[in-house]
């Protein structure tokens, strides 16, 4: 499935209750979707221009996505396993530094993909660019707004995935059986939706 699908796919049930926590105090000075406005600031104040930005922005939407990934295996992994859960976000954490060596790689070899406008002469990543495919043409018309709402999308759900292993899923261990692929795929598209609105 594309990235585009994946986030932008509209989904309609009943949400678990740890996504019921993400949306339950949006106001507080941590909330991930503040945290992610933060960034944007950041980046618009720190790139050299417009155009400096359209590209860090577009590698970042990559990095996100890509680590939403393992964000999700661990999750599903913690549910298929919930008595090893604190020994698995441990060593998942302690395996940050290998994991973001590996997410900047792919992430590299897929902003070269879509900056050469769907083209690639071979890459450990090939099989995997067909995620990227739907937003080549995008990036290519220049639509800031487009990735500007979609910057904001992943690091929330980054800060939001963040949150709920690291501070949350420790002590919630009634959560465990709702971390299945449905549930997390949804949890994501209602963050970018509630994004969107957000931001209108």
């Amino acid at each position: 499935m594309s990235l585009v699908n994946k986030l932008l796919r509209k989904t309609q049930s009943s949400p678990p209750q740890f996504e019921r926590e993400f949306f339950e105090n949006t106001n507080r000075s941590d909330h991930p979707l503040r945290l992610a406005r933060h960034t944007y600031q950041q980046l618009s104040e720190t790139s050299k221009g417009q155009e400096e930005m359209y590209l860090f922005m577009v590698e970042d939407i990559l990095y996100s996505s890509l680590y939403a990934t393992f964000y999700e295996q661990l999750l599903f992994t913690i549910k298929e396993n919930p008595a090893l859960a604190t020994p698995l976000i441990e060593a998942f954490e302690k395996d940050h530094d290998e994991r973001e060596r590996i997410i900047a790689e792919m992430t590299e070899y897929h902003l070269n993909y879509i900056i050469n406008e769907g083209h690639c002469d071979g890459c450990p990543v090939c099989e995997n660019h067909s995620d990227v495919d739907e937003i080549v043409k995008i990036f290519h018309s220049g639509d800031f707004e487009f990735f500007k709402d979609l910057y904001l999308g992943m690091q929330t759900i980054q800060f939001a995935m963040e949150e709920l292993i690291f501070d949350l899923s420790p002590e919630r261990e009634e959560w465990y059986q709702d971390y299945t692929a449905e549930n997390i795929l949804k949890f994501r598209q209602n963050i970018i939706d509630h994004v969107e609105k957000s931001a209108n």
